[in-house]
């Protein structure tokens, strides 16, 4: 009794993913046509019963192969399903045929018929070349009661029992379950015995090698890599592009010591390297200090009663902005100021970024306004975020319909698109007179020697307040603060030090940098979120299906 248990079991177990289909495939016939040119027709006609209501069958079909150590990239294309609608999609390395539609059922017996062309699916040899096609594929998750085939090969042909082989059983197996015979140019032939799942049926044929023409060197590198020519030909576009619009002409360095007349530093900070970063806004602090529109004050916050404490900035409106200014500059400081003439930097997270972001675009509007880059590189540069952009997008579907050499190629092109911009724009002759003289004040920013500096406050006091807010828009606010340590006693009349580190010029030189430092990442914090031979399987073709 256990004996008949144990076996029933077993049989259902064994039917469990059929069950799970919800059909069986009563008969599985293919018919190929092999062309000398290089191809092959296939035609499969699929009857299956379901046993429940569905859509229909999906047909997944193989297309890239690892075999020997070698990949191979077959073709399936002219694909066609009669009678039913059907959807196609491709997806790491295999082509997925849906058949059926979405808003219909079907049950009982149905009839489908798959057919599409195959191209580069031969092995070589330099005696003999091989068909070797898995023709019902190893994934069907649903018994396959049976299977018939015919090839037929091109006229003149003749084969020994010698050239052909069968072989059934699961991927892997060697099994003969086949009858096959060849006559009148064809090779056909009937499983013996049903398929359970997993199972198939795979057919080798040894052709001669001067029979099917054999691509050469240079039609298999332009079928692996031939569409990269799409996405060079636009790498060469932007290159030319580049070379004939883009580039400034090469000038001589020479020192400046001071910035270029009637640039604020907010637009120096963004015109010298094409970009606006949140230190150029942060730059209009100091800058409206020296005007005399504000004070910045340290102030030391106790926590945990008294245990420790940290520093705050406190800003003080002393005036406001007069008529005239630049957009941006209203934006910061009447958004700095909204809601008092008093207001620390504490108060200011995670709400100051929307104003930020304003600014930016004010700034770079105004420096566009002042017509330093010539016509022709600034509509080149406004079209390169769009071809980035499209470019990326292309990249991202040929990657998810498995064109990866392409979507490769092109994602490449969006990131040379990326990258091309900003030294796209070319400045005209006033931006390079503009641009000449601010890179020489930089470079003695950076460089500067304190013979220099004593001489430049002797003629104007005030050198290192007016100097200051191109140092903190070129990123060097604390180098240059520590060359004046020693010439002045106090910081600037519009910077309170804190009691606990005093009200030095020193203390004001080792800490203003990092100060503001995080004034500028308050402004620009954001609110945050929660948190052997062969064997059945082998070859190409296969794969296998399911119903949906």
């Amino acid at each position: 009794m256990f004996k008949y248990i144990l076996t029933f079991s077993l049989l259902l177990l064994s039917r469990a993913p059929a069950l799970a289909e919800y059909f069986v495939i009563d008969k599985f016939d293919i018919s190929i046509r092999i062309d000398e040119s290089g191809y092959f027709e296939v035609t499969e006609a699929i009857d299956v019963t379901f046993s429940e209501p569905r859509h229909g069958i999906y047909r997944i079909i193989p297309y890239r192969y690892r075999k020997d150590g070698k990949k191979y990239d077959i073709s399936l294309y002219d694909i066609s399903v009669k009678g039913w609608k059907f959807k196609r999609n491709r997806e790491s390395g295999n082509l997925r045929i849906r058949i059926g539609d979405p808003d219909k059922y079907v049950e009982g017996q149905q009839h489908y018929v798959i057919s599409y062309k195959v191209e580069r699916a031969w092995l070589f040899e330099e005696d003999y070349t091989e068909f070797y096609w898995n023709l019902t594929g190893n994934q069907w998750e649903v018994p396959i009661n049976n299977v018939t085939f015919r090839i037929q090969l091109p006229d003149g042909q003749n084969l020994s029992p010698d050239d052909y082989q069968v072989f059934t059983g699961y991927s892997g197996q060697q099994g003969s379950d086949a009858e096959i015979r060849w006559a009148d140019g064809a090779l056909s032939g009937r499983s013996t015995r049903p398929f359970a799942p997993g199972e198939g049926l795979t057919v080798a044929i040894r052709l001669p090698a001067t029979l099917i023409s054999r691509p050469s060197a240079f039609e298999n590198f332009m079928h692996d890599y031939g569409l990269l020519g799409i996405p060079a030909a636009i790498l060469g576009l932007l290159g030319w592009f580049f070379f004939r619009f883009g580039r400034d002409e090469p000038f001589v360095k020479m020192v400046h010591y001071y910035p270029p007349e009637g640039l604020p530093p907010a637009e120096a900070g963004a015109f010298i390297d094409d970009k606006t970063d949140n230190r150029d806004i942060i730059s209009l602090l100091p800058y409206w200090g020296g005007q005399g529109y504000l004070k910045i004050r340290e102030v030391e916050v106790e926590k945990l009663f008294g245990l420790y404490s940290s520093t705050d900035f406190e800003f003080n409106k002393v005036e406001d902005l007069p008529t005239g200014r630049p957009a941006y500059e209203y934006t910061i400081f009447r958004r700095l100021f909204r809601d008092g003439d008093t207001v620390r930097i504490s108060d200011l997270k995670e709400q100051f970024h929307t104003a930020m972001d304003l600014a930016r675009k004010r700034i770079d509007r105004t420096v566009r306004r002042r017509q330093l880059h010539t016509p022709q590189s600034r509509m080149v540069w406004r079209a390169l975020p769009v071809v980035a952009v499209v470019c990326a997008g292309l990249a991202f579907f040929l990657l998810l319909w498995d064109h990866r050499i392409l979507g490769v190629g092109m994602g490449v092109v969006a990131l040379a698109a990326f990258l091309l911009r900003r030294p796209m724009l070319k400045k005209n002759k006033k931006g390079m007179e503009l641009y000449r003289q601010l890179y020489g004040f930089r470079m003695f920013v950076d460089k500067a020697d304190r013979p220099r500096i004593e001489r430049l406050l002797a003629d104007d006091p005030a050198y290192f307040e007016k100097t200051l807010p191109f140092a903190i828009a070129f990123g060097m606010a604390g180098e240059w603060a520590a060359n004046f340590e020693g010439l002045f006693t106090e910081p600037p009349r519009w910077y309170i030090g804190s009691g606990r580190h005093g009200n030095s010029f020193q203390s004001f030189a080792s800490s203003f940098e990092s100060g503001m430092q995080d004034v500028q990442s308050a402004f620009s914090s954001t609110p945050g979120g929660s948190s052997g031979g062969g064997s059945s399987g082998g070859g190409f073709g296969g794969g296998g299906g399911g119903s949906w």
